[in-house]
């Protein structure tokens, strides 16, 4: 966990500088066009983020981290406390990160720089595209699945595939890509997440105005006027 642990403090360093800009030409229940990673002349999400970008996140993850415990019915599972530590993209709002891990299965915790996700295995969003109806999520898995305190695991990319609106989409496929071939994105932690949160919609301190009618500082009389 030493260089877990390690990419988390940069990552709480890195995500003060994450930009975070408008959505465009959104519509009620749908977006037209939202990307993760940024891409040039696209737009990512802005930190009041809607079910229209939690949700899919959520359905990926689910999908995934469920059928891997469908799957890996040979590992002694705990019977109580989080399975699997989510991983989200840098600038979405706190209580939206919350939501995702409530909603993605496993019992899902957000990564966190305590000791509650210490050990767990951690699943990554590594792309979101939206088009219309049309949606796409890249989650990223551990090649170990649900094996605890693996050090260095290797990742494979699950794209899942979805259509309809925000409260209807369907997953229609999933598409494995190769072991190995992506890379699993920074670590944000909720505690970052909430640092950087704060940061950009608490209001600046203005400066304080000059006191009107303020008494002057009394000058020390240099003995030149008499005395």
């Amino acid at each position: 966990m030493k260089r877990t642990n390690g990419l988390i403090r940069n990552g709480r360093r890195a995500i003060l500088a994450a930009g975070a800009a408008s959505v465009l030409a959104a519509a009620p229940g749908c977006l037209n066009y939202s990307n993760y990673p940024p891409e040039p002349g696209t737009t990512w999400i802005n930190a009041r983020d809607t079910a229209s970008i939690r949700e899919p996140m959520a359905k990926a993850f689910k999908h995934v981290i469920e059928q891997d415990i469908a799957d890996q019915t040979n590992l002694n599972l705990p019977a109580d406390g989080p399975l699997v530590a989510i991983n989200v993209p840098g600038g979405i709002a706190p209580e939206s990160y919350r939501w995702i891990a409530a909603n993605a299965g496993g019992r899902a915790a957000p990564l966190s720089e305590g000791d509650s996700t210490a050990g767990l295995p951690i699943y990554h969003i590594g792309q979101v595209r939206i088009r219309g109806r049309d949606v796409r999520v890249d989650v990223l898995r551990p090649i170990t699945g649900l094996e605890q305190n693996v050090s260095n695991p290797v990742y494979v990319g699950v794209e899942v595939w979805m259509e309809g609106s925000t409260g209807t989409r369907r997953i229609e496929r999933t598409r494995w890509r190769e072991v190995g071939t992506l890379d699993a994105p920074e670590l944000y932690t909720i505690e970052s997440i909430e640092e950087a949160y704060t940061a950009r919609t608490e209001p600046e301190p203005e400066a304080d105005a000059p006191a009107e009618n303020a008494e002057e500082a009394p000058v020390e009389d240099s003995g030149e006027n008499g005395g």
